[in-house]
């Protein structure tokens, strides 16, 4: 995605200089001659030279772009304005790697505390739990069933190390192979949308895109119409594209912006008033600007609001199932005293 970035921020300095189009990512290509972006990007040249328009020669080529790289990209050729469109493409995919950075980092800390976790819990069933095993063979021993079950899970754990290590390895892969598929991650997102915990957040994260989206097709001189079905179609969540749909036919059947969005309640008050004020004032790419703007600001503090949460529930989860298991093993070395 490094090179993505790169390769859109040239070519967007390229075309401002004044180069041809063809003539600017055949210059780029060459420089990832060693790299699959050379050859996709050599794709897009030829496709060019054949007398095929930008944005099809780049969705053709099938780069992990975007949605929404593709949208400006197309407004962009539509408008005579593709540098300030891959520019503006380039800001906001540089807003979102920076937005994946930040989570990932702070997701770091909460991770290796799950690892650890595991690991301490595996040591424990594998190691201390196989040394009381014996209890399991006294028939006067009253043993409650979860120290029982903690009990011959260790057991189990101990004679079948390989085929557990086959299971996590399994159970690993397959979780990868599901989350790098589109649909799977479409379905998460849908799912997380009705969460109480990142409702929210995924609330902040649609507003922003769209309103981003919104403001830099109308800052090139987009139609309304023709900007609101591309902003459409940035949208990741299938209810916010329903709304967003709801939103443009009635734009289309007269009514103003800000009456429609208040019509399917889009936005909250804040946001009504500052759509208003720009259809009023002429300045609507600006005030949609301003509005993808607090969106993003509010999904950032959100995000950090539930990843101060997720630490000390982290460290809970991980205690308690510790804890569980040395209860478990307590509970079961206690129950001899029925025996002595």
């Amino acid at each position: 995605m490094a090179d993505l970035l790169l390769s859109i921020q040239e070519l967007a300095t390229l075309l401002d200089a004044g180069i041809p189009l063809a003539d600017a990512v055949e210059n780029i290509a060459r420089g990832y001659e060693d790299r699959p972006l050379g050859s996709s990007l050599n794709a897009v040249y030829a496709a060019l030279r054949s007398g095929i328009g930008f944005a099809r020669a780049l969705a053709d080529a099938r780069l992990p772009l975007p949605a929404y790289v593709h949208e400006l990209v197309r407004a962009g050729e539509e408008t005579g304005r593709l540098a300030q469109a891959l520019r503006s493409a380039a800001v906001q995919m540089e807003a979102d790697a920076r937005f994946r950075r930040e989570a990932r980092n702070a997701l770091t800390y909460p991770l290796l505390l799950v690892f650890s976790g595991l690991i301490a819990t595996l040591v424990v069933f594998i190691f201390v739990v196989p040394k009381f095993a014996g209890i399991l063979n006294n028939p006067k021993a009253d043993i409650p069933a979860i120290s029982a079950w903690v009990l011959q899970a260790g057991l189990w754990l101990v004679a079948n190390k390989l085929l557990a290590t086959g299971i996590a390895a399994g159970i690993i892969v397959a979780a990868g192979a599901l989350v790098a598929q589109p649909g799977f991650r479409a379905w998460l997102w849908e799912a997380a949308s009705v969460t109480p915990v990142l409702k929210r957040w995924i609330e902040h994260v649609e507003l922003a895109r769209w309103g981003s989206m919104l403001s830099v097709l109308l800052s090139h001189h987009v139609p309304l119409l023709e900007a609101l079905a591309h902003s459409t179609n940035s949208l990741a969540g299938r209810d916010w594209r329903r709304k967003a749909e709801l939103l443009t036919g009635d734009v289309r059947g007269g009514k103003s912006l800000a009456d429609a969005m208040q019509v399917h309640h889009f936005v909250d008050a804040v946001g009504l008033n500052l759509v208003r004020v720009g259809e009023r004032s002429g300045a609507l790419a600006k005030t949609v600007g301003s509005l993808a703007d607090m969106h993003r600001t509010s999904s950032e503090q959100s995000l950090k609001q539930f990843l101060v949460l997720l630490e000390p529930l982290t460290i809970l989860l991980v205690s308690v199932l510790l804890g569980g298991i040395m209860i478990s093993v307590m509970l079961a070395i206690t129950s001899l005293t029925n025996v002595i």
